[in-house]
This record gives C-alpha cells, structure tokens and sequence, in this order.
C-alpha cells in the first residue's frame, strides 16, 4: 500500500565509520506514530542506549520531519531532533521551524539517525541519494550566521543546522538555529554535535517531492483555512512589528525594571525590521532587523522573536537602548548561548552575591549586582557570552550549566536556582499564576517546558468559558471537560494532561505551535489534513491517541535513563517572596488568584499522572495504559 504524505526512507550515518544507509520507512512505524517527534521518540528507544554518556560516540542525533511537511499547509515546517542532553542526562526532544523538513523529505527521508565520532570536522550534505560527509575543518570556528552563510554559497537552495563555537568547545548550555531563525538544542544539541566533530547538517532541495492522496480536498481545506487567517485582525500588525508589536502589552515588567518607553521601541522596531517566514506559513513573525541608525550600525541581526529583551543602559536614549538589546540576543544567537539557561545562571549569582554568600574574587571578578536578566552591565554581558561560548575564565564554569555551577559552588547555592531536572525555567508562576504553562514546566520529560501547557491561553484573565472553549477546540470530550472544570475554575495537572497530547500530535504532524499559526488549527482541520494526505479516513480519537502514544513513549525513554516521581518537582524559590522592580510577590497563586502551596503542587501532579493513566508513585505509565496504547512490549524494560 502506498504511503502518501512521506519521503518514504530513514537515513542512517555512521560518523565513525563514514557509512551511510538507507532503509524504507515501516508502515507499522507511520501507523503507530505518524512523523516528527513520534518518529524520533520511537527511534530514539532503539538508538540512545539510557546509560550512555551524552558525548559518547553511542549518543545519537534523530532527526525526524512531521507527516504535514513538505505540503502546503499553513505553518507546516516544525523540525523535531531528538537527543540525550549533556545538561543532565535526558532524552530531550527539541522543535524548530525552517526549511529543514521540506528539503529532507524532498530528497525522500522522513528521519535521519546520526551516531559515532567523526575523526575531523565534518558537515552532513543531503541531496536525494547523494549523501555525504564533508570535510568542514574550514568552517570550524566561525559562529551559526557566518557556517549558515558560507554553506548556502555552495548549496542554495538548502536548510542549514550549523553549531558555532559554543558547540565545538561542548558548551552545555548551547543552542543553533534552522536557517538563522528557527531555535533548537535546549539542552545542548550543538554541544552534542561537537562531540561529534558534526559542523553542521545541510538538507538540500531534493527531486522526490511529496505526493498527497488528495490534492483537491487539500487544497480545499487550506484555502478555507487561509481565508480565517488572512482575515485575521492582528494580522497587519503581526506583518509589521512581528511578536514585539503583538506582545508589548504583556511587558510591563520590563518598562517597570528599566523605564522603557514601549511604545517608542515599537516605532523603531516596525522602521528596522522584515519578516521571515518558514515555508508555508502566511504569518512570517521570525525578524529580520537592520540596524540603520545609532550606535551599531549598520548591523544585521536575525532572530527567532523579539521579546522581553531589555536594556538598562539609562544613559542612553531608546534608539541606543533598543540597538543594544538587538545586538545582545544577536551575540547570544551567534555564539549558541541559551538565554534563558545562561539568565537563570546570573541570577543565581547575583542572590548570592547580594547575600554575602559568594565574593567577585570565587566568581572571577563579576560584581553581579545590574538588572534582570544579565545582572551587568551591556559591555560585560557580551563579553561574558564570549568568555562562555570559548570556555574562558570564569566562562568555563558557566558554560557547565546551572546545576553544575551551583555544586561547584557549594555554600546551599542550588537553592537560588530557578531549575527543573537541570534545565532553567521559562515562567514564575509567582508573577502569573500557576497555569497550565507554568504547571507544564515542571512534568515535561527529561527538561523543563511551558508552551505545551497553553492550549491557546497565553495571558491572565481570561474566562472559564475561553479555557472550555480552548478545551473543545483541541478535542477534549464533554466528559473530560466536565470532569475537569468548574464554574470558577480547572484542574491544572488534568488540563496540562490533554494540551501535552494535543502538542504531541501536532509534533508528530510537523505543525509549528507558535501562538500566531496554532491558533487557526483544531482537532477537526487536523482530522482533514490528515485524511486528505494520507488518504486514510480517521476520527479525532484516532489521533488523539497517536499523541498520546508519542507522549507515553517520551515519558519511557526517559524513565529508562532515570528520570520519575521524584524529579517532577517545584523549585523552592517559587515559594518564597521575589521582589522585581517595584512589584513585590510573597508566593504562588493559581489562575484565578488562590493561594498556592507545595503540598497543591504535589497533589496536581498526582492528578496529571492519573489522568495520563500513570503510576502516581513513581510516574511510570501503568501496564493497563501501555496495552491500551499498543506499547506493552516496552513495559518490562524500563
């Protein structure tokens, strides 16, 4: 039977060896699993021996695009890669958007799975069966812009995952980009690549083509789609000032810490920036900025987004300050630094600092007494990013991680730390409440997470009715929503239950879950999407339980390298009173402003487990589940 929608092959290269195969893509594997992270979670359990260190040759690199990429619909790019994390051992599955799907598939590959130690430098080439290890000793030293760059010379049109620096010297807070725009390698991807003496990986556009079941009905489906979204009233504003634009209003913190005139950085980010699209997506909220005026320029930077940056240099005006945030995410984006792992790092210094646990004299001579989210000064933080991304100085030590850097520290120091299982967190729920989005950070496999928690609320004060309407979009039954939610409120760990499965199958799709595309999509679009593909007719539970499914084999590759019950656990500063400027929290609210406690904490993860039909003490997917799911082979083999 044909499989519509597919490249139809796995790539398999042996860095070590310098061979590469390629096998036929299993039906059984599309049926159970559909693409992207489904695909690289599976693999990853047959792939990523659980006791092997991250930078051992045995460590693979699983690359997997979604069944919807390669096609025309909307915002259909999102690249899975999946890996074990030098962070802290886990399997870690990261997510970006670029033309890295459709180039792969172009040349007939569903999912590449590198492995082994190359003995130099080396780049992957992907052009249909022509497939090589390139000598990249050229390359090694340059940062991700200037490897993206000079590959793209030679291989326009081609996607392009590079490392920089920050990669070669196994910095484990690093991260790369699709095509300059779409972040991935939360965890230490490029460091992982390092390791492998792996440059870069560059997909070429291939041949193969995806051939649909339907064109027609396709084509009907999208463009009913893309009428909503054409129509959509922010829409001008999007195309204009990007997320900035859209976002400013939730940034009040940032004009409370550094009295920036928001408004006015509006007006200079819509005259300096373009936007850049991934294939498919009508949205193009990726940015594109020339720095035309002030200091820095001319300067082009690139960037996933542009939010929550600031800058405290008060003497300067907004053009200067405006430039400087640019140009700091743009050294942070070129060197592979994380900003949220690398902030959380300072800000732990800094409590310390500031408590007399620590002097400058054991952190190198920092004096980390600025502002969030450096904590120095705009010069010292380039210079710090540099100092991490080469190993230098007190750079060494940074370039370790936050837990890492806490050990070393000693002194009780892990306790002014914002971290889940080694990896920094994105939200305080003492500032917005304790959400889906915050709640997910704490029970996402292997690492911290927040997006998967939103379910299309992104902001405080919305009503019940918005979140029950939310829940019905995504596919979550009557009963489910009845059992969930209340006239005044909602399980947390419940709800977080059904917005990981949705994430998971729109993973598995290879469909983008930024806010401003994921919005116009519900389980019943999926439903056509899907069966105008594939040719395969499905209901909503159908694939409903393929998230599923790829979440519970998530949760078993995690669980085979050590990770349960008790790892999934709130930080105890989230307990205690935070002062942020002006503003002054005492501790945890929920949602609607309840007071919240470590013992409400424990008890919503109980109810997260429960729901998801997992073992309350230990976190582990039940026997009765894994048969629900098809996966019972793999319960004996934790």
């Amino acid at each position: 039977m044909k499989m519509y929608g597919y490249g139809g092959n796995i790539l398999y290269v042996d860095l070590t060896d310098k061979k590469i195969r390629k096998e036929p893509l299993d039906p059984e594997l599309v049926r159970t699993f559909i693409g992207g992270s489904g695909f690289t979670q599976r693999l990853a359990y047959d792939h990523i021996p659980p006791d092997t260190d991250p930078f051992s040759p045995k460590n693979a690199i699983i690359v997997g695009a979604g069944l919807f990429s390669g096609t025309i619909v909307p915002g259909s790019s999102e690249l899975s890669i999946t890996f074990k994390s030098p962070l802290n051992g886990a399997i870690c599955t990261s997510n970006g958007g670029g033309s890295f799907p459709l180039m792969l598939k172009s040349s007939g590959y569903d999912a590449v799975v590198i492995y082994g130690r190359a003995d130099k430098p080396v780049y992957l080439k992907i052009l249909n069966d022509d497939v090589e290890l390139c000598d990249a000793r050229d390359l090694w030293g340059l940062d991700n812009y200037d490897t993206t760059d000079n590959l793209r010379k030679k291989y326009e049109p081609c996607s392009i995952i590079p490392i920089s620096s920050a990669g070669e010297n196994l910095v484990r807070i690093s991260l790369t980009f699709i095509d300059k725009g779409g972040t991935v390698g939360f965890g230490g991807l490029p460091a992982v690549m390092g390791s492998k003496n792996l440059k870069a990986m560059v997909a070429c556009l291939g041949d193969r083509g995806v051939e649909v079941a339907d064109p027609l009905r396709l084509q009907r489906v999208v463009d009913k789609m893309l009428e909503r979204i054409m129509g959509y009233y922010h829409l001008p504003t999007l195309h204009e000032g990007g997320t900035f634009s859209m976002t400013k209003g939730w940034a009040g913190m940032a004009v409370q810490l550094g009295g920036i005139d928001l408004d006015r950085w509006d007006e200079i980010h819509r005259t300096c920036r373009k936007g850049i699209a991934c294939p498919s997506c009508p949205i193009g909220d990726k940015d594109r900025i020339n720095i035309g005026e002030g200091e820095y320029a001319p300067s082009i930077a690139y960037m996933t987004d542009f939010m929550g940056e600031v800058d405290f240099s008060t003497d300067k005006g907004d053009l200067d300050r405006y430039n400087r945030a640019i140009i700091h995410k743009d050294r942070m984006n070129r060197d592979g630094i994380c900003r949220f792992n690398s902030s959380a790092i300072m800000m732990m210094l800094a409590s310390l600092y500031e408590k007399g646990i620590i002097t400058k004299e054991e952190i190198g001579g920092l004096e980390p007494t600025g502002m969030f989210p450096d904590y120095v000064d705009h010069d010292a933080s380039l210079e710090l990013i540099h100092m991490i991304s080469h190993r230098e100085g007190i750079g060494d030590l940074l370039a370790e991680g936050g837990l890492r850097v806490a050990k070393k520290i000693g002194k009780g120091a892990e306790r002014y730390l914002s971290q889940i299982k080694g990896f920094s967190t994105y939200l305080d729920p003492r500032i917005d409440g304790f959400h889906t989005m915050n709640f997910s950070q704490m029970v996402f496999p292997g690492r911290t997470h927040y997006a998967p928690g939103g379910i299309g609320i992104y902001m405080p004060g919305r009503s019940i009715d918005e979140h029950i309407k939310q829940a019905q979009r995504i596919g979550m039954t009557e009963e489910e929503i009845d059992r969930i939610f209340s006239p005044d409120s909602y399980n947390v760990g419940r709800l977080t239950k059904h917005a990981y499965v949705w994430y998971s199958l729109f993973n598995c799709c290879g469909q983008c879950h930024r806010l401003y595309i994921h919005r116009f999509y519900g389980i019943k679009n999926i439903v056509d999407l899907y069966s105008a593909i594939t040719g395969l007719e499905v209901t909503p539970a159908d694939l409903l339980k393929v998230g599923e499914r790829a979440w519970n084999m998530y949760k078993i590759v995690n669980i085979r390298t050590g990770f349960g019950r008790k790892d999934d656990r709130a930080p105890d500063m989230w307990f205690e009173p935070v002062k942020m400027g002006g503003l002054e929290m005492t501790g945890m609210v929920d949602y609607f402003g309840h007071t919240i406690n470590r013992k409400d904490t424990e008890r919503a993860i109980d109810e997260y487990y429960d729901e998801f039909g997992w073992d309350r003490e230990t976190g582990f997917p039940t026997l009765e589940k894994l048969k629900e799911l098809g996966l019972e082979r793999f319960f004996s083999k934790y």
